[in-house]
């Protein structure tokens, strides 16, 4: 019934259904309509734009799914949790929040990896070190375009690995070491060359010239 309103845009009438059927579960100790109520009531206030509301009851139902073994329920509320935790750590970032944005993103990347989802920690990576970048901790800024660097490689992934060179190149250029941002910059310009990308190879070129400068 809850799914059917879902489904309508109805997450308040959607609602009373998952609190009903959290209700009837708790009363009977039936954990897994505990876990599925709370992941219910999750998705509504996530779709209503109510994301630490969200974020709690995420949290709760993957307590319930945790306590109860019920490894493929905890797994997709884990996505849940990557999703919201990410969509929070955003908003603090653009908020001017730095503390508070990097908690949330750790929590997102530490979920991801949980669910093996490669692209969201990427991505975590990434964003951490832009916020550490913007606060000119460069020593932090690359451990984590390192880390970023790392799961592209792995993943085989040249778009995604152009961006970290990029990125390292351009943070070791902030802090003096030119050396390092060279190499960076030919990483990218080999990958440039085998894919190839004439506008990744100009801009590498470029890039290479000035430093040489």
């Amino acid at each position: 019934m809850a799914t059917d309103f879902e489904q309508l845009n109805d997450f308040e009438t959607a609602s009373y259904f998952h609190k009903r059927c959290l209700d009837v579960s708790i009363e009977f100790k039936y954990v897994e309509g505990q876990a599925l109520a709370f992941k219910g009531l999750g998705i509504c206030e996530e779709k209503v734009f109510n994301k630490f509301e969200a974020q709690a009851n995420f949290e709760t139902a993957l307590e319930k799914a945790t306590e109860g073994n019920l490894d493929n329920i905890a797994r997709e509320i884990s996505k849940d949790l990557v999703r919201v935790y990410q969509l929070i750590a955003i908003e603090y970032d653009e908020q001017g929040e730095a503390e508070l944005s990097l908690q949330f993103f750790e929590k997102c990347l530490e979920m991801a990896h949980r669910v093996h989802d490669t692209d969201k920690e990427a991505e975590c990576y990434q964003q951490i070190a832009n916020i550490y970048e913007r606060n000119g901790e460069m020593d932090n800024a690359i451990d984590y375009l390192q880390k970023f660097l790392e799961i592209s490689i792995e993943a085989k992934n040249n778009e995604k690995q152009t961006q970290a060179y990029k990125r390292l190149s351009e943070c070791e250029s902030k802090r003096g070491n030119t050396a390092k941002a060279i190499e960076y910059l030919g990483a990218v310009l080999k990958i440039a060359n085998t894919i190839p990308s004439r506008s990744a190879q100009a801009e590498a070129t470029l890039g290479l010239g000035l430093l040489y400068n």
